[in-house]
């Protein structure tokens, strides 16, 4: 942030921000200390099925969930093994392998035991930053033998299908 007009408009846009939400606590919180007026609007929308502590899933997310998890499936472990230093990049988990060239499961994404001496590409596949799933197999947009540009081009696309469809 070396221009300084840059900088004193972000730091407006922020100053506005921080107004609204005062402003919108400022309002709702008396609102609901003297009326519950959310308590009742949340209990209202709550399904009779859910009790307290149970976790709830919405109605979009059971009609879009199966849709999405055969288009793209998002590999955690990436990040996660980023994060705690295992490897340095995404570098690490390309090119994406699956074992005989058969895309499912068993194939690409089954775990490596290395203290049995497995060896990725003999043993067990490698996936990048698409991963494939149990119980659906492969999404539409894994390929065997995809490289970090491959991934990201397919993620870029499914953004923009989905931005599409919104």
């Amino acid at each position: 942030m070396a221009d300084g007009a840059q900088l004193e408009r972000a730091f407006a846009g922020a100053t506005v921000h921080d107004i609204f939400n005062l402003l919108s606590v400022a309002i709702l919180f008396p609102l609901e200390v003297i009326s519950h007026y959310l308590y009742h609007l949340t209990n209202a929308m709550l399904p009779d099925s859910v009790g307290d502590g149970e976790k709830w899933e919405g109605p979009i997310k059971k009609i879009v969930s199966p849709f999405a998890g055969r288009v793209l499936k998002a590999n955690k472990d990436v990040i996660k093994d980023i994060a705690t230093g295992k490897v340095d990049s995404c570098d690490a988990y390309y090119p994406a392998l699956c074992l005989d060239g058969i895309e499912d499961y068993k194939h690409c994404a089954s775990k490596c035991d290395k203290d049995a001496g497995e060896e990725v590409g003999v043993d067990c596949g490698r996936v990048g930053l698409i991963t494939c799933d149990k119980t659906t197999g492969c999404p539409a947009f894994f390929q065997n033998g995809a490289n970090l540009h491959d991934d990201s081009i397919s993620g870029g696309v499914c953004l923009v299908l989905s931005l599409f469809l919104l």
